[in-house]
């Protein structure tokens, strides 16, 4: 399983927020580089709707998984920090 933290968008820098937190994990997961291949996340999601969803202040507890390829990936909120992994239902 891969794993990272991103932050609220208002406390997220370029490399902290839930839409790139997501492209780190799927990279971290199968061994790709992003930029390299031809994943896009907004093929799956919309990576602005993603961090607008988690920037907010009452978001504890929120709670969201999508499919990519043959994986599912899990976000959720708790406090300040986002939880961003990726889960195979085969592993």
């Amino acid at each position: 399983m891969a794993a990272t933290t991103a932050k609220k968008l208002a406390d997220c820098s370029y490399g902290s927020c839930a839409s790139v937190a997501v492209i780190e994990v799927i990279e971290q997961y199968n061994g790709i580089d992003p930029h390299d291949s031809e994943f896009r996340l907004y093929d799956v999601v919309d990576p602005d709707a993603l961090d607008t969803l988690f920037s907010g202040q009452q978001t504890t507890g929120l709670s969201i998984e999508f499919d990519i390829d043959n994986v599912t990936v899990s976000i959720s909120q708790a406090n300040d920090d986002i939880p961003v992994r990726v889960i195979d239902p085969l592993k």
